[in-house]
């Protein structure tokens, strides 16, 4: 039987790869490289000809695209690690660009297998507007939404729900992260902020207890938080325990994936007053290591096994 073979494509020092990769290589069922993707400036990591794809690996060595059976898409278009000395705007968005562009070119070109999940898909399932309509068909619960950025439209919309409205970003940035709020009188009078970009608007979902789930092609391993906070994210909190979903959760969790065309994801939830858990978002590719370990749910084992199942699986299938 042939050894099955992953590649996580990521950023430097990410400690989801790194640890996914020791567990496989100690299973030693399926090889695993890591691609980090931050780090293709400056290092003559990257070759493509009509003939093959040549990608230096972590640790030393390189790989031939054509001969993967998974690509784990975890954090594949990051900025480089750009040396101090090249300081021209210009300098630095060609070498950004052709290393992101180069990248997936090999990868679009000669990867013949599984993606985790594809980039394609992932690109768009980040679209949160898109997640909500995908939620919307998969039959879950889904708070009251508006996307806007008329003042007035978004008044009429916060009186229609009471005026219990929670407002956050379409889209946000990683520098300065915007972390949910609810909204004010005082936020609804500042019409020239509004009107900057569009936010989403959204019914609040009451109480203190979050959801929080890994979803692995059709298995859900979930964590229920505990916390005062609007948006736990802003203060991690300390109560994490151990959660199960009711079967038309899970169903409509599944069915999202599917829609979406993910093979995983993270998703968060809040259960409404009566325990029902309401939609808020999903993450193709989010963190969840801190899941395990503040709440001693396994999530290691069950993430390698399914990439070692989807390794194994695309190893042994005919290749165009």
């Amino acid at each position: 039987m042939r050894q099955g073979h992953l590649a996580i494509l990521t950023e430097s020092a990410d400690l989801h790869a790194l640890l996914i990769q020791r567990v496989l290589h100690d299973r030693g069922r399926v090889a695993c490289d890591v691609i980090e993707t931050d780090s293709l400036c400056g290092d003559g990591g990257l070759s493509w000809s009509d003939t093959r794809s040549r990608l230096a690996v972590k640790g030393g060595g390189h790989l031939d695209v054509a001969d993967l059976d998974v690509v784990w898409w975890r954090r594949g278009s990051n900025v480089q690690k750009i040396p101090p000395g090249i300081t021209d705007s210009a300098d630095v968005e060609v070498i950004n660009n052709d290393c992101r562009t180069a990248l997936a070119g090999a990868f679009w070109n000669d990867f013949h297998g599984t993606w985790v999940s594809d980039p394609h898909a992932t690109a768009l399932a980040e679209n949160k507007l898109v997640q909500l309509r995908a939620a919307q068909a998969a039959g879950l619960p889904v708070p009251r939404t508006l996307v806007s950025q008329d003042p007035e439209e978004i008044r009429s919309f916060c009186r229609s729900v009471g005026d219990d409205v929670v407002v956050k970003s379409v889209r946000g940035c990683s520098s300065a992260p915007v972390f949910t709020t609810k909204v004010t009188d005082a936020h609804l009078r500042e019409e020239a902020s509004m009107r900057l970009a569009p936010a989403i608007y959204q019914e609040c979902v009451p109480g203190q207890e979050h959801l929080r789930a890994l979803v692995l092609g059709d298995e859900i391993h979930a964590v229920s938080i505990h916390s005062e906070d609007l948006d736990w994210r802003g203060r991690l909190p300390e109560e994490f325990r151990i959660a199960q979903v009711d079967d038309a959760t899970r169903t409509g969790l599944v069915d999202v994936l599917r829609r979406l065309r993910l093979r995983m994801g993270v998703i968060d939830m809040k259960p409404d007053s009566s325990g029902v858990p309401v939609w808020l978002e999903i993450n193709p590719q989010g963190q969840f290591l801190f899941m395990q370990a503040l709440s001693g749910l396994d999530l290691v084992t069950p993430c390698v096994t399914y990439f070692e199942r989807e390794a194994l699986s695309a190893a042994h299938r005919v290749r165009p």
